[in-house]
């Protein structure tokens, strides 16, 4: 399954897609990535109804980084 995950590391904000087989690994991958300072501020699925909310969320971020 392809899921998005919007990323941060205090000087950038992406979205990531990575493919994982079942929603049990999530937890896994997430602690991986804080473990070498990434900060994960949204995941889900990746379909096409999830698409723009995670757009959103991804410019949102983006914007609030530029503010600080």
């Amino acid at each position: 399954m392809k899921y998005y995950f919007i990323l941060t590391d205090g000087k950038d904000a992406w979205m990531q897609f990575v493919y994982l087989p079942s929603g049990d690994y999530v937890s896994g991958y997430i602690r991986d990535l804080r473990s070498v300072g990434v900060s994960v501020h949204d995941y889900d699925l990746w379909t096409k109804d999830t698409r723009p909310i995670a757009e959103r969320t991804l410019e949102n971020i983006r914007q609030r980084m530029n503010f600080k």
